[in-house]
């Protein structure tokens, strides 16, 4: 995984932290950074996965649909 990888969403930058388990599956943790560079303050952190997925592809769609939501319902 890429740990540079960030999305940027109304103001905020979303920061996916996509681990392979022991298990074959990926988790999805990730942060949510107010900025769209991320500059900002830590808005919300997923730092245990609740979720396992299939693949890497699956995950990150996973976390930017929670994020995006979850931004619109608490904007900047």
């Amino acid at each position: 995984m890429n740990t540079a990888l960030r999305f940027p969403y109304k103001g905020c930058a979303i920061f996916p932290k996509i681990s392979l388990q022991a298990n074959g599956q990926y988790a999805a943790c990730f942060t949510i950074h107010a900025g769209y560079d991320g500059s900002g303050g830590e808005r919300y952190a997923r730092g245990l996965p609740t979720t396992e997925f299939a693949s890497e592809d699956e995950a990150i769609a996973y976390v930017l649909d929670f994020s995006a939501e979850w931004i619109d319902q608490n904007p900047v």
